[in-house]
C-alpha cells in the first residue's frame, strides 16, 4: 500500500488529471440528469381490471372474481391477492415477489386470465397492467363557458394537442357527463303500433351501419362493395323504418323523441362554483417533467388568448413547483451544510489543510453524479437527501488522514513527502475499516420491504457511491495535494494571530476542559457508568410515559385543505350537487371570516374545487400562500371542521389531509367466509373504537349499496313461454337503456342511446306497469308475469386470498391520544373481545401497521446481517473479541441521543426516524475505531494501559470532535427548515445529528472507562 500511495504522491500531474476528470464527468452527469420529485421505480404489483356493464357486485364476484381468484392463487411469484367487486366492474391487486421475474409472472397471469372457463360474454376482456410510477406535473381546470359544448370541445382540443406533441402520454380528464343522442320511446306509440323496444333496437342497428361486403374482381380491376348508411343526425335517425303495418311504414320519429342531452343522475365538477373540466397532467419514468411543464405553460398561454373572454384556464396545483421547492429546499440545505462544514474545518485545521480536506465533498459528489447518469438515476428528493446526510461524513476520512499528516509534519518534524506517506499509512487501517463499517451500516437501506424500500434504496446508493469516491480522494488525492501544497510549508509553521488564537482555544478545550474531565471519569468509573444507565432509564421512562410521541409515519401537511363527503349509496345526484354547492358557500364564508385580520386578502380561500360521484364528493380548498399567512393548513382545517354544522344528507364528512402516508394509523382487516359474521365483527370493532377518546374518522370499506329490485318469474310468465333472461333484458332495455352505436363529431364520440323517458322510470309503480312482449306476440304488464322484492344491495365486496374481507380504519388526533397506547389497547383488549363474539372470522393487519410490520422484519434481518459484517470488519482491525463487542455495544446508546433529539425538537419518533438511527450506527463505530486503534498502538509501544487510554483519547479528541460537528452542522439546515417538501426527511436528520452528538460523549467518556475495566478484568 505504501508503494501505491507513494506513486501518486510522486506523480502530481496524474493526481490533478484524475481530479479534473472526476469534475468533468460529474458536470456532464449533472447537465444530463433528469429532475423528479420521486425516484424512478416500478412496483412489485400487477393490477387487473374487468368491466361488465349492468352487472351487480354479487354477479361479478360469483362469475369473475372467485373463478379468477382460484386460478391465480396457485401461481408462483404472487404473494398476496386482493380483489374488489363493484357494480359494473371488478379489480384485482396482485402483490408480487421482488425476487421473481416480472415478465415471466405477467405471462403466467395473462395466460390464466385468458383461459378462464365460462367467462361471461357480456363482460369486457380483462386489462392487465404492471403498475409503474406515474407522477403529476400539475392539476389544472378549464371553466367559464355558458355552453358546455364549447367547454367540452376546447378541453378535447387542448388534450389532443398535448398528446400529439409526443412529450406527454397520459392526461386524465373529468368534469361532467359527455353529450348523447337520446332516443326516448313514447310508451303509447309502442302500444298503439305493437312495437317492442327490442324491435326499435334492431331496426336502428340494422339501418345505420357502414359495412364492407366484399369485392368484385373483373378482368381489369378489383371493385370494393360497401355500404355507407350510418345515420349520424337526428333527422336521419327519425326516418328509420321500424315496422310496416297495413301498408304504412312506422318510423322512429313516430314512436320516439330524439334529442341531444347528457347522462342523468351525474355529479358535475366545479371550479370556483362553475362547471369545469379537470386535467391531471402526468409524467412517467421516461418523461421529462420540466419539459412537460414548459410545454403545458406555452399551450395555456395560447389557449388563454384563443378563448379570451369565453373560458378561464386555472392551474390549481402545480406539482412541478413543488418539485422545484423540494429540490431547492434540499439544495439550500446541502449548500448551507457544506459552508458550515468548511467553517468548522477552518476553525480546527490549518486553512490550506481544511481546503484540501473539504475538497473531498465536491469530488465525491461529482463522481456520484456521473455514476447516477450511467445508472439511469435522477436528481430527486431521496438522492438529494442522501447527499445531505453524507455531506458531513464525507470529510471524516479526510479529517483523520489530513490531521495525521499534519501531526507527522508539525509535531514529529518530518519533511512533507515523508509526512504525507507515513501519516496516511499510520491511520489507513482504521480509516478503511471505518469506511467499510459505514457502508455496512447503510446496507439495510437496500433490503427494506415494499415500495418504501424502493425509495429509500436511493439514499443507500448515494451513500455507498459517495463514500467510495471519498476514500479515493482521501487516500490518493489528499496526500498528494498536501505534500505539494503550501499547507505544509515553513510559512504554515508560523501561524498568524487568528490561527494562534484558534489553536490556543483548541488547546484550552483539550487540556483544560476535556483532560481534567477524562481524568475524573477514569478515576470515577462507577459514577460515569451510572450516569449512562440513568440516561437509559430516563429515555425508557420518557417513551413509556408518552413524553416522546411515537407514530408509524410522521404526519405530513398538505398544501391545501382536503374534504371528503360520503353519501348513502343511491343518493340522487341532484342532492349531491346541492350539498356540494352549500359546502362551498360555507367554506367561502368561513374563509372570509378567517381573513378578517388580514388586510391584504378578502378571503383565506383563493380557489375551491369540487368533484366526485353519487356516493362521495372530494373538495380542495386552496389557501393563500404559506409565506403570506401565519397559520397552518391543519389549523385552518381543524377550525373549519369545528365550525361546520351537521349535514343530514351525508354519512360522513372528513376534513383534513387527503392521504395517510403508509395507510391509516389504525387499520385492521377481518377475514371470513360468512358475510353476516364479518359485518358483525366490523360493527363491534367500530363501536369499541368510538369509545376511545381521540379516535376519529371511523369507517369501513364495505358500504351498503343501492336498493335492488329483484325479479322472479311466476307461473303465468312461464306458461306464456317467457324466461327470466327474456324479461330481464326487456326491463334492462327500458330502464337501463341500450347504447346502439357512436357518432363521430370531430374529435368527439357521441353515443346514441335508446331508453324510456324519465317520467316512465321515476317510481317502482312504473316497472309494475311496464309492457312485456311475449313469444306469442302478446303484451302483458310486468306485474302479471313476475314477482319482485326490494332489498338493500351491496355496493362493493372485498376479498383477500380467497376470503371475504372488511377493513375497519380510523384516524387519530395525536394531541389527544397516543397511537402506541391505543394500539396496545386494541390488540390486547378490544380485538380478542370482538373475535370471541363471532364465528369463523380471523384478523389481518392492514394500513400502516401491516406495512411497518413487514418493513421492520426486513430491516431487522438486514440490520442483524450488517452487525455481523461490521463485527467481522472490526476483527480485522482489533484482533480481539472484547473490543469489537465493546464498539458494537455502544450503538444502542447512540440511539438514546436520537430519542432525546426528537424530544427537544418536538418531533414524533417514527419509522423514518428509525432509518436515521440505522445510518447512525456506522458513524458511531467510526469514532470508536479511530480511538481504539490509537490506544492499541500506544499500548503495544509499552505504555501503561490507563496512560495509553488517556493519551489516545486526548490525541484523537480533535478529529472525533471535528467529524461530529461537521456531520451535525451539515444536517442542521435540513432539520431547521420548515418547508412542506422536506418535512418527511427531518426525522432522519434529527436521529443522525443528535444521536451522533450523544455518541461522541459515549466515545470520549464511556469508551475509555470501559476499556480500563476490560483491562482490569483480563
Amino acid at each position: 500500500m505504501k508503494r501505491f500511495i507513494t506513486y501518486f504522491i510522486d506523480n502530481r500531474h496524474l493526481t490533478n488529471w484524475l481530479m479534473i476528470l472526476i469534475f468533468a464527468s460529474g458536470t456532464f452527469g449533472l447537465l444530463n440528469l433528469q429532475k423528479r420529485i420521486w425516484p424512478k421505480i416500478e412496483f412489485d404489483y400487477i393490477s387487473i381490471h374487468v368491466t361488465w356493464s349492468g352487472a351487480s357486485a354479487l354477479e361479478i364476484e360469483e362469475n369473475i372474481v372467485r373463478p379468477l381468484e382460484e386460478g391465480l392463487m396457485g401461481l408462483e411469484g404472487i404473494v398476496n391477492i386482493s380483489a374488489t367487486s363493484r357494480d359494473n366492474s371488478a379489480w384485482f391487486g396482485l402483490e408480487t415477489s421482488p425476487w421473481y421475474p416480472m415478465d415471466t409472472l405477467m405471462e403466467k397471469v395473462r395466460s390464466t386470465v385468458e383461459t378462464l372457463p365460462d367467462y361471461p360474454e357480456e363482460a369486457e376482456r380483462p386489462v392487465i397492467v404492471h403498475e409503474t410510477e406515474w407522477n403529476r406535473v400539475m392539476l389544472l381546470f378549464m371553466y367559464g363557458a355558458e355552453d358546455l359544448r364549447v367547454l367540452e370541445q376546447a378541453a378535447e382540443e387542448f388534450r389532443e394537442e398535448l398528446i400529439r406533441s409526443g412529450q406527454i402520454t397520459q392526461i386524465l380528464t373529468w368534469g361532467f357527463p359527455s353529450e348523447q343522442i337520446i332516443i326516448e320511446v313514447k310508451p303509447r306509440g309502442l302500444e298503439r303500433h305493437s312495437i317492442s323496444l327490442d324491435e326499435i333496437d334492431t331496426a336502428v342497428r340494422a339501418s345505420s351501419l357502414d359495412l364492407t361486403a366484399g369485392s368484385i374482381l373483373t378482368a381489369d380491376e378489383q371493385i370494393q362493395i360497401r355500404t355507407y348508411e350510418k345515420k349520424t343526425t337526428i333527422p336521419e335517425l327519425e326516418k328509420i323504418v321500424v315496422k310496416v303495418s297495413e301498408g304504412r311504414s312506422v318510423r322512429i320519429g313516430d314512436v320516439c323523441t330524439i334529442r341531444r342531452g347528457r347522462a342523468e343522475n351525474a355529479v358535475y365538477t366545479r371550479m370556483n362554483g362553475e362547471p369545469a373540466i379537470g386535467f391531471h397532467i402526468m409524467y412517467s419514468n421516461t418523461e421529462d417533467v420540466i419539459g412537460i411543464a414548459r410545454l403545458v405553460d406555452r399551450q395555456l398561454e395560447e389557449y388563454r388568448s384563443r378563448y379570451e373572454g369565453i373560458l378561464t384556464y386555472r392551474v390549481a396545483i402545480r406539482d412541478v413547483e413543488e418539485l422545484n421547492e423540494r429540490l431547492n429546499t434540499l439544495m439550500v440545505s446541502g449548500i448551507g451544510g457544506l459552508l458550515l462544514v468548511l467553517l468548522v474545518l477552518g476553525l480546527f485545521l490549518n486553512r490550506r489543510v481544511s481546503f484540501w480536506v473539504a475538497m473531498g465533498i465536491p469530488i465525491s459528489f461529482m463522481g456520484l453524479l456521473f455514476l447516477e447518469w450511467t445508472m439511469d438515476m435522477t436528481i430527486n428528493e431521496m438522492s438529494l437527501f442522501g447527499m445531505i446526510v453524507i455531506v458531513g461524513i464525507l470529510v471524516d476520512d479526510g479529517i483523520v488522514i489530513g490531521e495525521s499528516i499534519y501531526d507527522h509534519w508539525k509535531r514529529l518534524g518530518k519533511e512533507r513527502r515523508q509526512a504525507a506517506i507515513e501519516g496516511t499509512l499510520d491511520v489507513l487501517p482504521p480509516v478503511l475499516v471505518s469506511l467499510a463499517t459505514t457502508i455496512a451500516a447503510f446496507a439495510p437501506y437496500f433490503f427494506i420491504y415494499g415500495d418504501m424500500g424502493k425509495y429509500v434504496r436511493q439514499i443507500g446508493i448515494v451513500v455507498v457511491v459517495s463514500l467510495s469516491f471519498s476514500i479515493i480522494e482521501a487516500v490518493i488525492l489528499l496526500p498528494a495535494h498536501l505534500s505539494h501544497s503550501r499547507a505544509l510549508s515553513e510559512e504554515a509553521r508560523r501561524p498568524n494571530r487568528v490561527r494562534r488564537s484558534l489553536e490556543r482555544a483548541q488547546d484550552f478545550l483539550i487540556n483544560r476542559i476535556y483532560a481534567p474531565f477524562l481524568d475524573f471519569a477514569l478515576q470515577n468509573r462507577a459514577l460515569i457508568l451510572s450516569v449512562a444507565a440513568g440516561a437509559i432509564l430516563i429515555s425508557v421512562g420518557a417513551v413509556a410515559g408518552n413524553h416522546i410521541k411515537a407514530a408509524f409515519f410522521p404526519e405530513l401537511v398538505s398544501p391545501y385543505v382536503y374534504a371528503e363527503i360520503e353519501f348513502p349509496a343511491g343518493t340522487n345526484a341532484e342532492v349531491v350537487n346541492r350539498v356540494g354547492r352549500e359546502f362551498e358557500v360555507r367554506a367561502r364564508d368561513f374563509g372570509r371570516e378567517w381573513a378578517q385580520s388580514d388586510p391584504d386578502h378578502e378571503n383565506a380561500i383563493l380557489d375551491y374545487l369540487c368533484w366526485g360521484d353519487s356516493s362521495h364528493l372530494v373538495l380542495y380548498l386552496l389557501l393563500i400562500g404559506n409565506d403570506e399567512r401565519d397559520y397552518s393548513v391543519n389549523e385552518f382545517a381543524n377550525a373549519f371542521a369545528r365550525a361546520l354544522p351537521d349535514i343530514p344528507e351525508t354519512e360522513s364528512v372528513i376534513i383534513g389531509k387527503d392521504t395517510f402516508f403508509g395507510g391509516d394509523p389504525i387499520s385492521f382487516r377481518f377475514l371470513g367466509k360468512e358475510e353476516g359474521q364479518l359485518e358483525k365483527a366490523a360493527e363491534l370493532f367500530k363501536k369499541a373504537l368510538r369509545e376511545i377518546e381521540g379516535i376519529k374518522d371511523i369507517r369501513d370499506d364495505m358500504p351498503l349499496g343501492q336498493k335492488e329490485f329483484l325479479i322472479h318469474l311466476n307461473r303465468r310468465g312461464q306458461a306464456l313461454g317467457l324466461h327470466t333472461a327474456t324479461v330481464a333484458n326487456q326491463v334492462r332495455m327500458g330502464f337501463y337503456g341500450s347504447e346502439l352505436f357512436e357518432v363521430r363529431e370531430g374529435r368527439r364520440s357521441i353515443p346514441v342511446v335508446l331508453r324510456l323517458p324519465l317520467t316512465e322510470r321515476n317510481s317502482v309503480g312504473r316497472i309494475e306497469d311496464f309492457p312485456i312482449h311475449t313469444p306469442g306476440g302478446g303484451i302483458v304488464p310486468f306485474r302479471e308475469i313476475a314477482d319482485f322484492q326490494l332489498r338493500q344491495g351491496i355496493q362493493q365486496i372485498r376479498r383477500e386470498n380467497g376470503y371475504r374481507s372488511i377493513r375497519v380504519m380510523a384516524g387519530i388526533d395525536s394531541n389527544i391520544a397516543d397511537l402506541n397506547t391505543v394500539l396496545k389497547e386494541i390488540n390486547e383488549d378490544i380485538l380478542p373481545r370482538v373475535l370471541a363474539q363471532v364465528d369463523g372470522v380471523s384478523l389481518s393487519k392492514a394500513g400502516q401497521a401491516e406495512m411497518v410490520n413487514r418493513m421492520m422484519k426486513s430491516m431487522l434481518f438486514s440490520m442483524a446481517m450488517a452487525l455481523l459484517i461490521m463485527f467481522t470488519l472490526l476483527l480485522f482491525q482489533m484482533k480481539t473479541w472484547s473490543e469489537p463487542l465493546l464498539v458494537l455495544s455502544l450503538i444502542p446508546l447512540g440511539f438514546l441521543g436520537a430519542l432525546y433529539g426528537h424530544m427537544i425538537m418536538g418531533a414524533e419518533v417514527s419509522f423514518i426516524s428509525f432509518l436515521g438511527s440505522v445510518a447512525l450506527a456506522g458513524i458511531i463505530v467510526n469514532d470508536s475505531v479511530v480511538l481504539i486503534d490509537c490506544f492499541n498502538k500506544k499500548l503495544n509501544s509499552g505504555m501503561p494501559r490507563v496512560a495509553a487510554i488517556r493519551e489516545a483519547a486526548l490525541q484523537r479528541f480533535r478529529p472525533i470532535i471535528m467529524t461530529t460537528i461537521t456531520t451535525a452542522v451539515g444536517l442542521s439546515p435540513l432539520i431547521l427548515q420548515k418547508s412542506v417538501g422536506g418535512q418527511m426527511l427531518v426525522p432522519i436528520g434529527i436521529s443522525i445529528a443528535y444521536g451522533l452528538i450523544f455518541g461522541t460523549f459515549i466515545t470520549l467518556a464511556i469508551l475509555p472507562v470501559v476499556l480500563t475495566m476490560i483491562g482490569k478484568k483480563s
